[in-house]
C-alpha cells in the first residue's frame, strides 16, 4: 500500500467483520481501534493459546491478538479488556516471575474486568434491564445477563453486583 496507509483493524481472511449489534450501544471498541493509528488488532488462532486475546506493545505501537474463534460478543469484550491494559500500559505475567507477582497481575486483572464492565454494562443500562427481567418475580443470574448482554459471564456477575 502506498502513501503510509495502514489499516488499524487487519481481518484474518476466515474472521467475519466486526459485529455492529444493539450490545455496542454502550461502549464501540471497534470504533476506538479504528480510531487509534498507533494499533492494530488482528485475528490469529495464536490468541487463544493465551485465553483467546492478548496485546503486545513495542516501539510505540500496540497489536492486540483475539482468536477468530471467539463469539462476536466475546471479542467484543476480549478487545475491549485489551484496550483497557494498552490504556493503563499493561503488565506482563511472564512465567517464572516470582509467586508473589501473582497477586499484582490478579489485582490488574480485577480492575481491568471492572473498567471493561464500566463501558460494556454501565449500571444505568444494566439497573432497568436487571428490573425488567426480574419483574416476573425471582433474580437474574449472571448467566441470564450473560446472554442478554453478549459478554462472559464473569464480566455479567460484576455488572449485576455494581447494580447491587
Amino acid at each position: 500500500m502506498g502513501g503510509g496507509y495502514r489499516p488499524a483493524v487487519v481481518l484474518a481472511p476466515e474472521a467475519p467483520p466486526p459485529p455492529r449489534t444493539a450490545a455496542d450501544a454502550a461502549f464501540d471498541p471497534w470504533r476506538v481501534a479504528d480510531g487509534r493509528a498507533d494499533l492494530t488488532v488482528a485475528f490469529t488462532p495464536v490468541a487463544s493459546l493465551l485465553g483467546g486475546a492478548f496485546v503486545a506493545r513495542r516501539d510505540g505501537h500496540s497489536v492486540i491478538a483475539l482468536d477468530p474463534a471467539l463469539s462476536d460478543g466475546g471479542r467484543r469484550a476480549a478487545l475491549t479488556h485489551e484496550l483497557v491494559h494498552d490504556e493503563r500500559g499493561g503488565v506482563a505475567d511472564p512465567p517464572d516471575a516470582p509467586t508473589a507477582w501473582a497477586a499484582v497481575v490478579d489485582r490488574e486483572e480485577r480492575r481491568v474486568d471492572r473498567e471493561v464492565v464500566r463501558r460494556l454494562a454501565p449500571t444505568d443500562r444494566v439497573a432497568p434491564l436487571l428490573a425488567e427481567m426480574a419483574a416476573g418475580g425471582g433474580g437474574v443470574t449472571a448467566a441470564e445477563l450473560a446472554h442478554e448482554l453478549e459478554l462472559p459471564e464473569h464480566l455479567a456477575a460484576l455488572a449485576i453486583a455494581a447494580c447491587g
